[in-house]
């Protein structure tokens, strides 16, 4: 009931946004503007994305002591951003049996990879939203320090649960387990040096690249922003993902990166529409390159889309 509640809720909140902007079209319909030219960086964009995305994966993996091939990893990735749109985060579920089956990859060491890739994005997108924030914007209103405020938090917790050392729980409980492997996995990726600065440099160009397709997107509407502010919309809707509200934070990113725009001094007009293109080019991606990548696994072993129970 819970996951169909939360398709309920972010229809709705596309619905308003989309009846917001039709109240408004005689500003929106001057926004809409995209070319060829524009439209092909922006895929391009989303396309090296794809490739840093499992080059992170691959460097998260390698110090559990599991060796994945590039191209699979790649082919993994959108198919996992198209399922991802099915009820019960199918994408992340299929993903995990998909590790396990090929790979090796235990189930709960498949927990731990995804709780450590979720706060290592957190802090790149934190760091980058912060500094972006002070040097560039300043502090000088109450809505730009609640906009610094939301990433300093959520980089102080990510932090702490990343590098700071915790007692290992000898529980048998299943939330003893399931921390223990957490923080023994831990242990394994931030010992590897060269793992972690190769994900956290990945990570980093991929928010850059997030900041080009919203540059592309803002330039096609003819709205000046500083480049920084590609920056913090970026790693904003970065962090809104974390938020299971909605599958893929459908309308809660859009609804956040508008807000935040008017922020930044962008007009909501203009903030919310490029919010809502940009989620058409994400969807457009995942639908038909993800579609084809979740072909090409069907295809190669249909098995894959069976549950497997074994942990």
């Amino acid at each position: 009931m819970l996951k169909w509640i939360k398709y309920i809720l972010g229809i709705a909140i596309l619905a308003f946004l989309v009846w917001y902007l039709v109240g408004h079209w005689q500003s929106v319909k001057a926004l809409l503007k995209l070319n060829a030219l524009e439209l092909s960086i922006i895929y391009f964009a989303s396309f090296v994305g794809t490739f840093n995305s499992a080059v992170v994966v691959i460097a998260i993996l390698s110090p559990m002591g599991v060796k994945t091939l590039l191209v699979d990893m790649v082919i993994l990735q959108n198919a996992r951003a198209l399922l991802n749109y099915v009820p019960m985060k199918f994408g992340t579920l299929f993903m995990a049996n998909y590790l396990k089956r090929h790979y090796g990859l235990r189930y709960s060491h498949f927990g731990t990879f995804s709780i450590f890739l979720t706060l290592l994005l957190s802090v790149a997108a934190c760091l980058i939203g912060l500094f972006s924030m002070i040097l560039v914007y300043g502090l000088d209103s109450v809505q730009k320090q609640i906009l610094a405020g939301v990433f300093l938090v959520c980089l102080t917790a990510s932090v702490f649960m990343i590098f700071v050392p915790l007692p290992v729980p000898n529980g048998s409980s299943k939330l003893a387990v399931l921390f223990r492997e957490f923080l023994l996995g831990r242990s394994a990726i931030t010992k590897n040096k060269r793992s972690l600065f190769t994900a956290g440099v990945f990570l980093l160009l991929n928010f850059i690249i997030t900041a080009v397709r919203l540059a592309v997107i803002y330039q096609s509407m003819g709205v000046k922003v500083h480049p920084a502010g590609f920056l913090v919309l970026g790693a904003l809707g970065y962090i809104i993902m974390f938020v299971n509200l909605t599958p893929g934070a459908i309308g809660i990113r859009e609804t956040v990166l508008g807000a935040g725009a008017v922020v930044l001094g962008i007009p909501l007009d203009a903030g919310l529409t490029a919010a809502l293109i940009d989620r058409a080019i994400t969807l457009s991606w995942a639908f038909i390159v993800g579609g084809i990548c979740t072909g090409l696994i069907w295809h190669r072993s249909p098995a894959d889309f069976r549950k497997n129970n074994n942990t």
